[in-house]
């Protein structure tokens, strides 16, 4: 969105043209801040909040002896990466315990880009080494989405065959799921920190709220792979029969097309082809719906298993009428 400003005279020779509020509130500029001027080969003038500073890199310290246990710490460590810090620095006035030292460790490994750089008896840092210009975001969801349908195809698999080993694959996939997830979020923490990387990314704030926003529903979708995977123990030996299964094989497959629609809707920014599948998850929570209402008839593990993977079945369609919803968005706000 542009707005228009008047060049206004102060003196005898210099021009002077007011920023707008929001912007500055959003760069978290305030009265003396020195800001960039540049002008680009087409003769645009830039204003940069954050050039001088580009350099400098974010560090977030973690004293262990404030952290109750390893939960909180991987909490802890996830959201400094995620909010946008280059190091992490994990210290102790000690040695940190065997344990913290494991989670420091099994983090590293979940994440894109942090590697431990210095290790000692009392100290850990991690620094962020990935290149997250060459990484885009567009194409991380897009991935996700891959993921994610694959996750909900094999689960709904595994629960016709009752594959308890392809269930484990499934849930084992949702932490790639979430390492990716947490890399668009830290991206757009960075975008949204420094306006310079915003432009070397190719992308805009609505353009990365928009990412970020279909990233956290297809994190959730993954999930409720995940939960349908679950629900093969709690069937254990019993098999459903043909014609429920096939009823819930085409609940699911409906759920995955609506889910292909609205990405396609979103990457093409497609808001007649947005609505239209917004407007196919109506028919698909009716379908759902009755399926649960035949399946209270049953009784025992089958009934509750068919119930987790319903739900969500659902679900996934409510997600992906989400995606399909900032699909608009994005369309109109362009």
């Amino acid at each position: 969105m542009q707005e228009t400003r008047k060049i206004q005279k102060t003196g005898g020779s210099t021009y002077v043209v007011s920023l707008p509020k929001r912007w500055i509130q959003n760069a978290g500029l305030k009265k003396g801040d020195q800001v960039a001027i540049g002008v680009t080969g087409d003769g645009i003038l830039t204003v940069d909040p954050h050039m001088p500073r580009e350099t400098e890199k974010l560090v977030k310290i973690v004293e262990v002896s404030q952290v109750t246990d390893s939960r909180a710490l991987i909490r802890q460590l996830i959201g400094a990466y995620v909010t946008g810090y280059d190091v992490i620095e994990i210290r102790a006035k000690g040695r940190i315990p065997a344990e913290l030292r494991k989670t420091v460790q099994d983090f590293a490994r979940r994440v894109i880009g942090p590697e431990v750089v210095e290790e000692s008896s009392g100290l850990v840092i991690l620094q962020d080494v990935a290149d997250h210009a060459d990484l885009d975001m567009g194409k991380v969801v897009r991935r996700m989405h891959l993921m994610a349908k694959n996750m909900l195809e094999e689960s709904i698999k595994s629960v016709k065959d009752l594959d308890t080993g392809m269930a484990d694959e499934v849930i084992t996939r949702d932490d790639e799921v979430d390492r990716l997830h947490w890399f668009v979020e830290k991206q757009h923490a960075m975008i949204r920190r420094n306006i310079s990387f915003a432009a070397k990314m190719k992308s805009t704030w609505l353009e990365s709220d928009s990412m970020l926003s279909a990233s956290k529903a297809l994190e959730r979708i993954a999930d409720h792979a995940t939960r349908i995977a679950h629900s093969v123990r709690l069937l254990g030996g019993s098999r459903i029969d043909s014609d429920t299964m096939k009823n819930l094989e085409q609940l699911s497959a409906e759920a995955v097309s609506i889910l292909d629609c609205s990405i396609e809707a979103l990457f093409k920014r497609d808001s007649s082809r947005a609505n239209e599948c917004i407007e196919r998850t109506s028919g698909l929570r009716e379908r759902t719906n009755a399926f649960l209402d035949e399946t209270m008839k049953k009784r025992g593990k089958v009934a509750v298993g068919l119930a987790f993977a319903a739900e969500s079945i659902e679900r996934t369609g409510g997600y992906s009428s989400d995606i399909a919803e900032i699909a608009i968005n994005l369309a109109e706000g362009q």
